[in-house]
């Protein structure tokens, strides 16, 4: 396994959905996390979503501006949402050479959820130099 001095670039530790995410003190909550699966018996719907995004920065990509960008995709690839910003880490006083560090942001927002199907969310980093997907599916509920 690499140690964090030995990362060869930034990277997407982790993406997830939730009922409601908050990063406060350099700690991430989530409150009903890592769902894959929304239920409705109709359609159209719009529920409030946390998305928790993890972003391991490694030392020599400090001290240097970053983006980032979120966005909801439809099965066609159409986007349905989208979020961005930018975040810079420095090294505090202390921070061993050679150490990475982790950037965490959560958003909470309305998510649109048009028809049953297959969704997914998408984090970007610096418009490609790193990407993480994590899908998500909206099914009827039987009988309805």
């Amino acid at each position: 396994m690499k140690d964090a001095s030995e990362l060869d670039g930034i990277a997407i530790d982790f993406l997830l959905l939730a009922d409601g995410a908050q990063v406060q003190n350099g700690k991430l909550y989530v409150l009903g996390g890592g769902w894959e699966r929304l239920q409705f018996d109709s359609y159209p719907q719009t529920l409030p979503v946390g998305i928790a995004l993890g972003v391991r920065v490694p030392w020599g990509e400090t001290n240097r501006r970053h983006t980032f960008r979120v966005r909801g995709l439809n099965a066609d690839g159409e986007e349905i949402f989208s979020g961005q910003g930018e975040f810079e880490l420095g090294r505090p006083p202390g921070l061993p050479k050679g150490m990475s560090q982790m950037f965490q942001v959560a958003m909470n927002l309305p998510l649109p959820v048009p028809a049953p199907g297959e969704y997914a969310v998408e984090a970007t980093i610096d418009e490609g130099a790193a990407v993480r997907l994590v899908p998500y599916f909206a099914v009827g509920i039987p009988g309805s």
